[in-house]
This record gives structure tokens, sequence and C-alpha cells, in this order.
């Protein structure tokens, strides 16, 4: 009988964490099939600004700077941040 229960509590808790797992994975397959809406901002590159000079002026909401910058690196092909060129003109998406 003790043996019956314990076996019923172990089956509830991993139904319950499958259906964690499973609602985590429909939250990330919403955020990939419905895209985030954008305004695009392009800036020119001055001597001596770095990503972080340059998209921390923009108007980035609650959105965090970070993730702003990581999406311009991204988007404008930038390995290497620290040896922006002036000069050159990056395109910064940053979320509605």
């Amino acid at each position: 009988m003790k043996t019956e229960w314990k076996v019923r509590a172990v089956a509830i808790a991993l139904a319950l964490g499958a259906l964690v797992i499973a609602s985590h994975a429909v939250q990330a397959v919403a955020e990939t099939t419905q895209p985030a809406s954008y305004t695009s901002y392009s800036r020119r590159v001055a001597p001596g600004q770095t990503l972080w000079d340059i998209c921390g002026d923009l108007p980035y909401g609650r959105e965090d700077l970070q993730d702003v910058i990581d999406r311009c690196r991204v988007d404008n092909d930038i390995t290497a941040p620290g040896t922006l060129q002036p000069g050159k003109v990056l395109l910064i998406r940053v979320k509605k």
C-alpha cells in the first residue's frame, strides 16, 4: 500500500514536470512564429565610438541595451566590436 502511494506520487511529479516543459516549448514556438516588430535606425560610426555609445543613444524602451547591441553586431556582421571603423553606417533594430 505504501509503495503504491510512492509510485503514484512519482507519476504525478513526472506528469507535472512534463506539463511545465511542454508549456515552455509552446512559448518558444510562439515567439519564433510571431517575430517582434522593430523600428530601424541607421547611425554612422564616429571616431572613438563604441557599440555601447551608439546603441545607448537610441530610444530602446524596455528592451535590454545588451540585446540591442548583440542584434546590431549580428545584423552588421561585426565580429570584433572593438575595431569599429569610423564612417561605417550601422543598421540598428529596436523592438517596438
